[in-house]
């Protein structure tokens, strides 16, 4: 699950120097790159807002590559090439905020030109001529149209041909004396009729192996067989010797858990489950609502009534937090599908590439807590966020005292 820390954006720009300085001092970890990492994304947005896509493209394109570079990398694991990714999107993106300050972007508006008119002329077609009567050169009666010797005068039984002149009325080259059907071409092997086909299937008997049943050409005329009588023909059938389904293109289907639902339609194949449930198991019953001393929760958090307290300046989290921190595994414990992040805070006593890391460290630290407490790891995620998000003045006692909180916040449900 990727996460991307957002600061403020008017700080924004010194915080990103100040993590950087705080990362290029020694060892840093995933979730440090992850909030370098939102700094660098509000930069670039502020020098988008800003124009820089006129002012400082180069700079703008530069900063976005390498974030994206750095993501990629944190990604896989590869933490060293990530923060070197981070580095050079941190200056490119600071640049790009500098330069475009004060950039104004014209904006040119074309009418558009009108369409051409296009007038198309539609030409009369000519009629066709007219004729009056049907022209017959040889005068035997017959127009020439109809006429096979329209030269010569010939009777109409001979087709309008002398009559000692011999004719292929079917224009199979036999002659009609000598053709058995005069009319209906044929070969020359049955005496100038049509070969039968007694079954239709364009094959003619004396090459069909199946006069009687229609059969493709390609199979000597027979029909394509079904050895396993599953109405599906054997070429098309990806099982020819089982009985099967359409659906599974003639094979029987399998039900490899055993619940009674075939596997082409079991949402889970390999558990055995309720016909129900397309196969899977019924979802567990929610749990029955439990009252929580220390916490409640809401749709988006889980509220604790008391703080975490931590040793001062470090991340140790005390005994007195104990109890807090088990119920907040409880609750978590009975909704099995909350996602959580936990937020660490401070106020800004301190610079703020120090407080970012000590609230990483108490963020983890929590985590790690409710982890031996039997929260499975994947569920949750630890982030800290340094001074960058006070809900009171830094200005007084009781606004730092505030600032320096522990939240967790509800990512999925």
């Amino acid at each position: 699950m990727r996460f991307i820390n957002t600061f403020a954006r008017g700080s924004a720009t010194a915080a990103a120097a100040a993590l950087f300085l705080g990362l290029s001092a020694g060892c840093v970890t995933g979730n440090q790159i992850k909030a370098s990492a939102g700094v660098v994304d509000e930069d670039l947005k502020l020098a988008r807002q800003q124009g820089a896509l006129d002012c400082a493209p180069k700079e703008l394109a530069t900063g976005e590559a390498h974030l994206t570079f750095a993501l990629g990398e944190l990604d896989k694991g590869n933490w060293v090439r990530a923060n070197q990714h981070i580095e050079l999107a941190t200056k490119a993106a600071t640049d790009a905020v500098e330069l475009s300050r004060g950039c104004v972007q014209e904006v040119l508006i074309r009418e558009p030109e009108p369409p051409p008119v296009i007038v198309s002329i539609e030409e009369e077609e000519e009629p066709e001529p007219v004729r009056f009567f049907l022209e017959d050169r040889d005068n035997d009666g017959l127009p020439d149209e109809i006429d096979r010797c329209p030269e010569h005068h010939g009777p109409l039984w001979n087709l309008g041909c002398p009559p000692d002149e011999v004719l292929d009325s079917d224009g199979d080259g036999i002659p009609d004396d000598e053709d058995e059907c005069p009319y209906i071409p044929g070969p020359e092997e049955n005496d100038g009729c049509p070969w039968p086909d007694r079954d239709g299937d364009g094959v003619p008997d004396h090459l069909d192996r199946c006069p009687d049943e229609p059969g493709p050409a390609w199979n000597d005329g027979c029909p394509i067989e079904d050895r396993d009588g599953d109405g599906i023909p054997d070429d098309e059938d990806r099982c020819p010797d089982d009985f099967g389904i359409p659906e599974l293109d003639g094979c029987p289907p399998r039900d490899t858990s055993g619940d009674g639902v075939p596997d082409h339609i079991d949402a889970c194949p390999d558990v055995k489950g309720s016909p129900d449930h397309d196969g899977c198991l019924p979802p567990e019953p929610e749990p029955e609502p439990r009252e929580y001393q220390l916490v409640e929760l809401h749709r988006d958090r889980i509220e604790i009534r008391q703080k975490v307290h931590f040793a001062t300046g470090r991340w140790e989290i005390l005994p007195d937090s104990f109890d807090l921190l088990n119920e907040v595994a409880q609750v978590l414990k009975d909704h099995p599908r909350l996602q959580i992040r936990v937020e660490g805070h401070t106020d800004n006593v301190g610079g703020a590439a120090m407080n970012l890391r000590l609230s990483q460290n108490r963020a983890d630290s929590v985590r790690d807590y409710l982890i031996g407490q039997g929260v499975e790891p994947d569920r949750m995620e630890s982030v800290g966020f340094g001074l960058t998000r006070p809900i009171a003045s830094n200005a007084t006692a009781v606004g730092r005292e505030q600032n320096r909180r522990v939240e967790f916040r509800i990512i999925e449900r």
